[in-house]
C-alpha cells in the first residue's frame, strides 16, 4: 500500500492538488504528524487549531515554515481564504475547522468530550475523520463509523499508533491465511506497571521524562492499554481472554509460548484474543529491550501446514508446534499518521475503525476506597484504573464506560478494585459524547454483539 500512496500523492502533487488536513491540537503528537507531513509530497497541514495560537504557529516552524508566513484566521471566510491561497493558517477556534476547504480533519486533542464533538461535525460536513483519539473511539466509535459511512466519508482510527499498526499487522498476516491467536503491545511504560499509580505517586517520573502525570499515569496503571486493545477488538472481533487481559511478562521467546491455549502448555482459556505484554528486565531491573518486543507490538499467528512450518524454522521465525511470533520492536506513534489520512482520502479506506460494534467495553475500577460524595476524575486521576471485557458481560453488570466517569458524582461508597456502574455515579447528561453513546446503546442490539464475540472466541 505504501508503494500506491507514494504514487496516489505524487500524482496530486504535480496536479497541483495536495490532500488538505486540518489538524485539531499542536501537542507533541499532532506536531510530530505535521513534521512528518513536511516532508511530504501531495499533502499540505492547511490550518492548524489549538488553544494556544502560538503552539500552532511554532508547529509550523518546526514543520519548515517561516513564522513570517503563518498567517492567523478568526473567522471560516478569512481561513478559507488564507487556505486557498497557499498560507499556513492557525486558529484558536477549532469549531471553525469542519466548515473549511479541507479534505480531512486529525483529530489530535487528546480530549474525549472535543473528540467526540469535533468528529461528529467533520461527519456531518462531509470531512474525512482520522482519530489520534482512541479514548474516544472506544466509547462511540461504532456510532461515529456509521455515521460516516451514511455520509459516504472514511471515519478512521490512525496508523502508527498500536491500534493501527496492529491492524495492519492483524490484514496482512489474516489475508495470507494465518490464524491469529493472539495480538498485542508491549509498552516500555507498563514495565513498571501500577494499578494504583497517582500523579502525586508518579510525579517525580513525571519530571523527569518532561511529561504530563496524569498522562504517565495511564500508561503506568495500564489505562491506555486497555484502551488501545478493546479498539483493535471491535475492529478484529479478537476478545479479551479475561478481564483486564493476562500481560504476562515476556519476551520475543516467551510470548509464543506464553500466548496459546492452556492445553498446549500456554496461558489462554481460548484463541483469538487481545493481550499485552510486560517487557523483560535486566537484574538491575532497567528493561531488556533486546529480548522483549517494547517498544513495540505482536502477533502470534498459527498454521498447521507442515511445509510453512518448515518454512518460517529456516526462515529463523521465532516459534515452535505451529505458532510464531511476527512483531515490529518500534512503533511510530505520529510519524505514520499521514498514511490514514492518505488512505482515507486517495482510496476511501480506514486504517482501523470498529466494524464490529462494541465487542470491548472499557470501563473503571476504584483505585481507592471512595466515599460518596466525591466526583471522579476519570483516567491519569486517582480515583479509577480501567479495565475491559466482553461488551455483554460489562453490559450486565451495568458498568459506565470509562469516557463518561469524568465530572461523575459517587452515590454511595466504593471499594478498593469494585468496578462504577451507573447506579453508583451521577454522570453528566449534558455532553455530546453522552448523546452519542445513548443513540448508540439505542441501535445496536446486545444480542448482535454476543454473537459476534463468542463466534470470534470460538474461531
Amino acid at each position: 500500500m505504501s508503494v500506491l500512496i507514494k504514487t496516489a500523492l505524487a500524482e496530486r502533487a504535480d496536479n497541483g492538488n495536495p490532500i488538505k488536513v486540518g489538524f485539531v491540537g499542536a501537542g507533541r503528537m499532532g506536531t510530530g504528524a505535521l513534521c512528518q507531513i513536511g516532508l511530504m509530497r501531495g499533502m499540505r497541514a492547511a490550518i492548524i487549531a489549538d488553544l494556544s495560537a502560538e503552539r500552532a504557529i511554532r508547529a509550523y516552524q518546526l514543520s519548515g515554515h517561516d513564522r513570517a508566513d503563518v498567517a492567523t484566521a478568526k473567522s471560516a471566510g478569512h481561513a478559507n481564504d488564507l487556505i486557498r491561497a497557499g498560507r499556513p493558517v492557525v486558529t484558536e477556534n477549532a469549531d471553525m475547522i469542519p466548515e473549511l476547504d479541507i479534505d480531512a480533519v486529525a483529530d489530535a486533542t487528546g480530549s474525549v468530550e472535543l473528540g467526540a464533538q469535533l468528529a461528529l461535525r467533520s461527519i456531518d460536513a462531509k470531512k474525512h475523520v482520522v482519530m489520534l483519539n482512541v479514548e474516544a473511539d472506544v466509547v462511540v466509535g461504532p456510532i461515529l463509523h456509521r455515521m460516516a459511512q451514511n455520509a459516504g466519508v472514511i471515519y478512521t482510527v490512525s496508523s502508527g499508533d498500536e491500534p493501527g499498526l496492529i491492524s495492519e499487522y492483524y490484514d496482512r498476516y489474516t489475508a495470507l491465511g494465518f490464524e491469529v491467536v493472539a495480538v498485542g503491545k508491549a509498552p516500555s511504560s507498563i514495565g513498571l506497571f501500577d494499578r494504583y499509580a497517582t500523579p502525586d505517586s508518579i510525579a517525580d517520573d513525571a519530571r523527569q521524562l518532561g511529561v504530563n502525570p496524569h498522562f504517565l499515569v495511564t500508561f503506568r496503571d495500564a489505562t491506555k492499554t486497555m484502551i488501545e486493545m478493546a479498539s483493535i477488538s471491535n475492529y478484529t472481533g479478537l476478545v479479551p481472554d479475561i478481564r483486564g487481559m493476562h500481560g504476562p511478562e515476556a519476551g520475543v521467546h516467551e510470548i509464543p509460548k506464553l500466548f496459546r491455549p492452556i492445553g498446549e502448555g500456554g496461558i489462554l482459556n481460548r484463541r483469538g484474543v487481545v493481550d499485552f505484554a510486560r517487557p523483560l528486565k535486566h537484574p538491575d531491573g532497567s528493561i531488556d529491550f533486546d529480548k522483549s518486543v517494547t517498544p513495540g507490538v505482536f502477533l502470534v499467528v498459527y498454521t498447521a501446514n507442515e511445509q510453512i512450518r518448515e518454512d518460517l524454522r529456516y526462515l529463523d521465525v521465532v516459534g515452535d508446534s505451529g505458532y510464531y511470533i511476527m512483531y515490529t520492536p518500534y512503533h511510530l506513534v505520529s510519524n505514520e499518521i499521514p498514511l490514514s489520512i492518505a488512505t482515507a482520502v486517495c482510496y476511501g479506506k480506514e486504517t482501523i475503525a470498529p466494524r464490529n460494534g462494541l465487542v470491548t467495553e472499557v470501563f473503571g475500577a476504584a483505585k481507592r476506597p471512595l466515599k460518596a460524595g466525591e466526583v471522579l476524575d476519570g483516567p491519569g486521576g486517582s480515583s479509577v484504573y480501567a479495565l475491559n471485557d466482553l461488551y455483554e458481560v460489562a453490559a450486565a453488570e451495568n458498568v459506565v464506560p470509562l469516557g463518561l466517569l469524568p465530572g461523575a458524582k459517587l452515590l454511595r461508597d466504593i471499594s478498593t478494585d469494585d468496578v462504577v456502574t451507573y447506579s453508583d455515579v451521577k454522570i453528566r447528561t449534558d455532553t455530546i459524547l453522552y448523546h452519542l453513546r445513548s443513540l448508540q446503546d439505542k441501535l445496536y442490539d446486545k444480542k448482535r454483539y454476543r454473537s459476534e464475540s463468542r463466534e470470534a472466541a470460538a474461531q
